[in-house]
């Protein structure tokens, strides 16, 4: 009964069991195919996501690399428009002192030593100047670094000798570099290729940031890990893992935000790099954009730029030392800034240069002499080329119309100009020197200026001063104020006169009371400035002393319209009224105008329009422009040889002959000019080569209390001292014969009949036997 009952309840439990295992089978096979739906799908999803992702990776990196190559290829970097001086021309038989080449030398940075063994030395032995100059790309092509020897006898160059021995027709040096004006980056570079950069540089660049460069492809995992074990062990970052190729790849295309997108782009721009461009193609880019410093508001770049500013020098004469400095900047150049912080970075040049003498790059002993050394840098002020803020501006205008298209502007444009350093720096010593002096000894205030000079040959501006604040950029005084020209309209009265056969120097002028009534009816009553009357007196001398009256009648007699002719011809382009009142200056020009007037009469009556741009090329080296002097004789050139003599005689013995007093050997010829009620001093002066005008006024048009004789003619004076003036030498004209003149007749005389002078005059008035 029991074992009955047993069998039964295993059966009843078996039943049930066999009912449970049927309930259970459907739930399991729902979880089963649950489970392989769910795999399936997050496979699929894995697949198709993977797919998405290299697609999207893939366009990506297209998207990258067409940007990267584009900006790669194309223009790197908004370069700065640089701006240099002329370059200093020698030629056997040149007017040209010796103080005058180791002046600019100085300038150019050279060294002088005992003996010159590489570029940027020079050697001093007697009267010889022995130069190791640099090479340069100047506009009309590349010159290579060239010895030659500067050979001196009395106030000219005798001769050139090159390193073989040989004579030389000519020779120059590299112009000075004036100015960089940026662009919106506010990034400053010079741009240096790859070949130009020192080897030891490169090697050195590639000891203490990325030794396996040549070997990696622009990513290096090793690297990498180094860096993160080292970072793990110190508790902080203490090392980079980053690349060259990764360096660039952030200074070029990305922020500097710390973040995991910025590392993965920097990565995937590194192997995009390295994948497409060469690695001295790489390296030439990284040299060229490294961040080394701030100018004031201009973010350092690149080695060629550095080796400038922190060593006025060539990257490629640096010393090891040097080297090794600019090498270890690279790691903050803030930190270790040399200006302020010298231990810092003297501590980190050490280590560099113990890595270059360990990598045998440098010699024990010469790893012994750089160690020596102390960190010398040049200062902040002189790193930074001086500003000419006035020659600048009339560059900057000439450049708008010369090259309008901004984008060529931006790509690094070279402009070559007709500065001249030493001009500039006397003419603004003249300035800083004189206006307190005129204010001391005049007793007078709140003067002001403006001067420029300009190359006769070339009608090229060489210098400008644009006011008392020489390094203000503001008002261009020589090229916006326009002022009452006073006396200095007057050559161009003599000049009208002596262009006609019946008029000559010696002539007699009426110098009486005078009362003029215009076309309106107006009654105009001219004085002379000192309110003596003398009667007759010879052009000559109206001419040099400045005397009002006997020009008046002279240019009534030609007539005013024949003088405002003349002004044109002479350059004037500004609209000229034709009252009587033009005869003493009632004429309102800038002292670039009279510049133009009188470097037109200085060059014997041929006319060219003054620029300050010689050449413009791109940054490749294409001339993009080139300053062709085109000369036209406006006036005659007998009457202008006869308005040169006036112009002289005024130095000599009228209203300038203060200038002789200091030039006793020298020719030069001038005019003073002063407005009515002492309001504007002008002087307009020039020697063989060089027309300089100078204006002293004041803002409010308030009277200064000087004439031009007192105030500009000073300036002019100390402008020169420092300088070397060449005496004028004019070839005579055909058409012109000297003779002498009796001054109170006006007629010829042989010279043993009493007080005669000689003057030149056309050779048809000419009496080859006059009498007493």
């Amino acid at each position: 009964m029991t074992e009955k009952k047993q069998t039964t309840t295993k059966k009843t439990s078996a039943k049930n069991s066999r009912t449970k295992n049927k309930a259970k089978q459907p739930s399991q096979s729902f979880l089963q195919r649950a489970k392989t739906r769910v795999l399936s799908t997050l496979w699929s999803i894995f697949w198709k996501g993977s797919l998405a992702a290299i697609f999207a990776i893939s366009i990506y990196v297209i998207y990258l690399d067409a940007k990267i190559s584009k900006q790669f290829e194309g223009n790197k970097w908004e370069l700065p428009v640089q701006v240099y001086a002329r370059a200093m021309q020698f030629y056997p038989d040149q007017y040209l002192s010796e103080e005058e080449v180791l002046w600019e030398l100085n300038r150019l940075n050279y060294s002088r030593v005992n003996r010159v063994n590489k570029t940027g030395q020079y050697v001093v032995q007697g009267r010889t100047i022995k130069i190791y100059r640099r090479a340069f790309e100047f506009y009309d092509g590349l010159e290579d670094e060239q010895i030659f020897t500067l050979n001196f006898s009395g106030k000219k160059l005798a001769s050139i000798v090159g390193n073989d021995g040989r004579r030389q027709q000519s020779a120059r040096l590299e112009p000075v570099q004036i100015a960089r004006i940026g662009n919106e980056s506010r990034q400053d570079r010079e741009f240096v290729p790859f070949e130009k950069f020192p080897e030891i540089l490169k090697q050195t660049l590639l000891v203490v940031e990325d030794r396996n460069f040549y070997q990696h492809h622009g990513v290096s995992v090793w690297s990498i890990l180094r860096a993160l074990y080292a970072n793990i062990k110190a508790g902080r970052t203490v090392q980079g893992g980053s690349t060259l190729t990764q360096q660039l790849a952030k200074n070029f295309y990305l922020s500097r935000e710390r973040a995991l997108v910025r590392k993965i782009n920097e990565a995937f721009i590194a192997l995009i790099l390295d994948y497409r461009y060469s690695k001295d193609e790489i390296l030439e880019a990284y040299l060229n954009e490294v961040f080394l410093g701030q100018a004031y508001n201009q973010g350092v770049h690149g080695m060629g730029l550095a080796a400038e500013f922190y060593f006025a020098k060539p990257v490629d004469e640096l010393e090891f030392d040097q080297i090794a400095m600019l090498v270890a900047m690279i790691k903050g150049p803030s930190y270790y800034n040399p200006r302020r912080y010298p231990e810092r970075v003297m501590e980190r040049r050490d280590l560099v240069l113990r890595l270059m003498v360990e990598h045998k790059l440098i010699t024990t002993n010469e790893y012994r002499q750089a160690l020596a050394r102390p960190i010398s840098i040049e200062p902040l002020k002189k790193s930074r080329l001086q500003s000419y803020p006035g020659y600048l501006e009339l560059v900057d205008r000439e450049l708008k119309t010369l090259v309008p298209d901004q984008n060529i502007v931006d790509s690094g444009l070279r402009i070559f100009t007709y500065f001249d350093l030493q001009k500039q720096a006397a003419m603004e010593d003249a300035v800083k020197q004189g206006l307190p002096y005129l204010e001391r000894r005049f007793d007078t205030d709140e003067l002001e200026t403006a001067m420029l000079s300009v190359n006769i040959e070339r009608g090229g501006v060489s210098a400008l001063v644009a006011g008392r604040q020489l390094k203000f950029s503001g008002f261009n005084r020589v090229l916006d104020t326009k002022r009452n020209i006073g006396s200095l309209v007057k050559p161009a009265i003599y000049l009208s006169a002596l262009s006609r056969p019946n008029f000559n120097l010696g002539m007699l002028l009426d110098d009486s009371p005078l009362q003029v009534t215009d076309g309106s009816g107006q009654v105009w009553t001219p004085d002379n400035f000192d309110h003596q009357y003398r009667g007759k007196v010879p052009m000559f001398q109206a001419f040099s002393e400045s005397i009002n009256i006997p020009a008046v009648n002279l240019g009534l007699d030609v007539g005013v319209p024949k003088v405002a002719e003349t002004l044109n011809q002479l350059g004037v382009t500004e609209s000229i009224e034709l009252y009587p009142s033009l005869l003493l200056g009632a004429l309102e020009l800038s002292s670039y105008e009279v510049a133009q007037m009188y470097t037109t009469l200085a060059s014997n009556g041929k006319h060219s329009l003054l620029t300050s741009v010689m050449a413009i090329t791109d940054s490749v080296g294409k001339v993009l422009y080139e300053h062709q002097v085109e000369k036209r004789q406006t006036v005659e050139s007998d009457a202008a040889y006869m308005t040169k003599y006036g112009l002289k005689r005024v130095t000599k013995k009228g209203t300038a002959k203060r200038l002789n007093l200091h030039f006793p050997s020298i020719q030069l010829a001038g005019k003073t000019g002063t407005s009515n009620d002492l309001r504007d001093s002008w002087f307009a002066g020039f020697d063989h080569n060089t027309v300089t005008v100078t204006w002293i006024g004041r803002d409010d048009n308030k009277p200064t209390g000087l004439t031009g004789g007192q105030g500009a003619l000073e300036l002019y004076i100390r402008y020169l001292k420092p300088l070397n003036p060449q005496a004028i030498v004019d070839e005579r004209p055909d058409s012109i014969r000297w003779a002498f003149i009796n001054p109170k007749t006006g007629k010829q005389s042989p010279p043993s009949c009493g007080p005669v002078i000689q003057v030149p005059i056309r050779a048809t008035q000419f009496e080859p036997r006059p009498s007493c």
